[in-house]
């Protein structure tokens, strides 16, 4: 399936920001199963300095210096994916364990089953974990059924939480976006050992709204920046995606942006701004799907 993706970014200032430097994660990064045909990263106001480079994870960030006064700045992501993923995987084949106890993991593997401040364990996080990966239970079926878990007892509300919110505090007010549905899937994950990331990206819109006009997947999660989680199963199966905010494993309809530890290693946007006070964010995403030979 080939997709066409717009996102813009536009911060306005209450005054005129006098020099900005921003390091952005919004271009998508290439992976299996996904490939980039176009993808441009526009800036406005035109930065004096940009760096196109890749992080210590391999996604791309984009460096940006501004150096003239001004009272916004606005980003816009256009891109060209296709995705041809692998059929999702129904049945493993192996126990949980022989991930978890594995001390042969490479490094660039292992360091994902390590809890970050915003990954860590409190005793609802280890109960919920041990209730979906009892002794010997079969890694795929325990795995889905956590995931199929955060989306029953969750409620997806927006600003109940924010980027600082840990996945243990998401999982005890059981409501929140989906990276708080994701750092606590992650949080259940590495409590017993389990090497797995976190991943922003974007969801498929599917229908237009006769009202808005704008696209609506029916997703919680479309037409934004979305967040899900990929685990290890082992050099035979590699990296499985869920998506614990739409009970979903993720197969031909998410397009990866980047992926880290958390939140903190993939925010969309960060930096330093000299003025502006106060400012106001404007998000809007389109990934729909096109004709691979449009007329």
């Amino acid at each position: 399936m080939r997709y066409r993706l717009t996102h813009s970014t536009l911060y306005t200032y209450q005054t005129k920001a006098i020099r900005a430097r921003h390091f952005l994660h919004l271009l998508p990064r290439a992976r299996p199963g996904q490939i980039l045909d176009v993808a441009t990263l526009a800036i406005e106001p035109a930065p004096s300095d940009r760096y196109d480079e890749f992080d210590y994870f391999g996604n791309r960030i984009t460096s940006v210096d501004i150096d003239a006064p001004h009272d916004m700045f606005h980003a816009t992501v256009r891109a060209d994916i296709l995705l041809d993923p692998r059929p999702p995987l129904e049945h493993a084949g192996l126990a949980w364990e022989s991930i978890a106890n594995d001390t042969a993991l490479p490094p660039d593997i292992a360091e994902f089953a390590v809890p970050t401040r915003l990954t860590g364990a409190d005793d609802g996080v280890l109960a919920l974990a041990r209730r979906h990966f009892t002794p010997q239970a079969d890694m795929m079926a325990a795995t889905a059924g956590l995931s199929h878990h955060l989306y029953e007892i969750f409620r997806y509300r927006s600003g109940v939480t924010s980027v600082t919110t840990t996945g243990p505090a998401a999982l005890a007010k059981r409501e929140g976006v989906c990276q708080d549905y994701a750092q606590a899937m992650l949080a259940c994950l590495r409590a017993i050992g389990l090497p797995a990331r976190y991943v922003s990206g974007y969801l498929r819109s599917q229908t237009v709204s006769p009202d808005s006009g704008n696209p609506d997947s029916g997703y919680s999660g479309a037409e934004q920046t979305h967040a899900w989680v990929s685990v290890w199963f082992g050099p035979q199966h590699g990296w499985v995606d869920f998506d614990p905010t739409n009970d979903l494993i993720v197969a031909g309809e998410h397009v990866t942006l980047a992926w880290g530890r958390d939140f903190t290693d993939v925010s969309p946007t960060c930096g330093i701004i000299l003025g502006g006070r106060r400012h106001t964010l404007k998000v809007s995403v389109v990934l729909a799907p096109v004709a691979d030979h449009p007329a």
